[in-house]
């Protein structure tokens, strides 16, 4: 059976609107990280999403795939675990673009 593309926007919306619970997301090796849907609202994760969009579009068929390596998402993730608040230094979003 054949799944059709969803946009990337509208699988974001529905996630948010769950409490709790996690989404997966691939890098660009296929190394597969399972994070908490709450990052989806921090601001180091919506640089990724829309680079993920700028990259593959906007549609998506399968697996979220965002355009990093295994281990800056290693890194992203590592922070976002220490601090959770969107008060993460301005400065990784910079490193962030300059990386992907």
């Amino acid at each position: 059976m054949k799944r059709s593309p969803k946009k990337l926007s509208e699988i974001i919306e529905k996630w948010k609107k769950r409490k709790k619970g996690y989404f997966a997301v691939y890098t660009k090796e296929g190394r597969r990280f399972v994070v908490p849907l709450y990052y989806l609202n921090h601001p180091i994760f919506r640089v990724l999403l829309e680079m993920a969009q700028e990259e593959f579009g906007s549609t998506i068929l399968g697996p979220l795939q965002v355009p990093c390596e295994e281990e800056l998402m290693e890194y992203i993730l590592s922070l976002l675990r220490k601090n959770p608040s969107e008060k993460l230094d301005i400065g990784v979003l910079s490193t962030l673009h300059g990386h992907l």
